[in-house]
């Protein structure tokens, strides 16, 4: 009789702790919702009204093309264009993002530290653990404190980027901020752990907001929606540099077996597919990523680089990462693949339309 009622009780705790899971979690993506309504209200009215102060300020019809004060379009009759003001609004939804999931109620809970923060010290370095649960020891002695602050940082810094307050010392701040995070919540991107590619979220995703914010940085001085070239240069030699690690990584023991590549795959039908061939799937894809790489570097056909590398992008953020797996009460960001998308944006912002049309806009040759 003690057994049964004690089951009962069991099961009547799991279905009230169920139940408080649901409605923390619909009271979370209520606020969340309502949020981003008044974000999207407010980020939609500073573009109404700088398009209306530039139209007041008009005083003559638009210079013509030929005459270089604008971006040349003769070339081609449709140029698709990233302007650098763009992609730092890009970035700093992205941060504030990841601020707003920084805010749901299983961040607050034990949960945080012992399934998102600790799990990352798994087969590391001795010094690389030892600094993990260091970190996880202080956050859990005041949980809701240090949290909270963890939120308004990532908050501040995506407000900041999308509004345009201080761009400067903004980005600053997030590649301090990127470099904490890399090592004490993403454990230093697994790097050192043997188990980790592009594929699955290599090197870490605040290394690649860091990336993007240099690449977006702004010239003191200049208009805020132009690119640099040296900027520009950047973020090809960066993007470069990411895909040469991850033909570097795919070269790992555990995938050179052939059920290793599987381990890899969050889509089970294609897990499932690779059968017994996963070492031949794994050196395939590396040497893909090196080719990009050596593309990149050396800027050859860049746009058709710089395409691929989106398209590849993607196909990883969904096969390996699960869209960042956003719907998971304790996902934290939408993980690399997303981001590596922006940064290979800003390694050609002119998507489409003649390269060499774009030099004043880039300030440098593209190449």
């Amino acid at each position: 009789m003690f057994t049964v009622n004690r089951a009962r009780w069991m099961i009547k705790n799991e279905q009230n702790g169920a139940c408080r899971v649901v409605n923390s979690m619909v009271t979370y993506w209520t606020m969340v919702f309502s949020l981003g309504l008044v974000v999207m209200f407010g980020f939609g009215i500073l573009k109404l009204y700088t398009k209306l102060e530039k139209l007041a300020h008009e005083d003559a019809p638009p210079v013509a093309a030929s005459t270089g004060s604008a971006m040349n379009r003769r070339d081609t009759p449709f140029s698709l264009t990233v302007s650098r003001r763009t992609m730092q609004s890009a970035l700093g939804v992205m941060w504030l993002l990841d601020g707003i999931f920084q805010l749901k109620p299983q961040m607050f809970s034990q949960a945080f530290i012992q399934q998102v923060i600790l799990p990352t010290s798994d087969g590391q370095p001795v010094w690389i653990s030892t600094m993990i649960h260091w970190g996880a020891h202080v956050v859990a002695g005041n949980l809701v404190v240090w949290n909270s602050l963890f939120a308004l940082v990532q908050l501040a810094l995506g407000v900041a980027l999308m509004f345009n307050v201080k761009v400067r010392q903004t980005i600053v701040a997030s590649l301090i901020w990127s470099g904490i995070v890399w090592i004490f919540g993403e454990g230093t991107g697994q790097l050192l752990t043997g188990q980790t590619l592009l594929l699955n979220g290599a090197p870490g995703a605040v290394v690649i907001y860091a990336l993007v914010g240099i690449a977006v940085f702004p010239k003191k001085g200049r208009n805020s929606r132009e690119w640099q070239g040296s900027s520009v240069r950047f973020a090809q030699v960066s993007l470069a540099g990411l895909l040469a690690l991850g033909f570097v990584l795919h070269l790992q023991p555990v995938y050179l077996t052939a059920g290793g590549l599987r381990q890899a795959i969050m889509v089970p039908w294609l897990a499932q597919a690779l059968n017994s061939h996963g070492a031949v799937y794994s050196v395939v894809l590396g040497c893909i990523e090196l080719a990009l790489a050596i593309m990149l570097f050396f800027r050859i056909r860049l746009r058709v680089a710089v395409w691929l590398s989106i398209v590849l992008f993607t196909l990883y953020w969904w096969v390996g990462q699960s869209f960042g797996q956003i719907q998971d009460p304790l996902a934290t960001d939408f993980n690399s693949g997303l981001l590596l998308v922006l940064l290979a944006i800003c390694a050609n912002p002119e998507l489409l339309g003649h390269l060499q049309s774009n030099r004043e806009c880039l300030e440098g040759d593209p190449a």
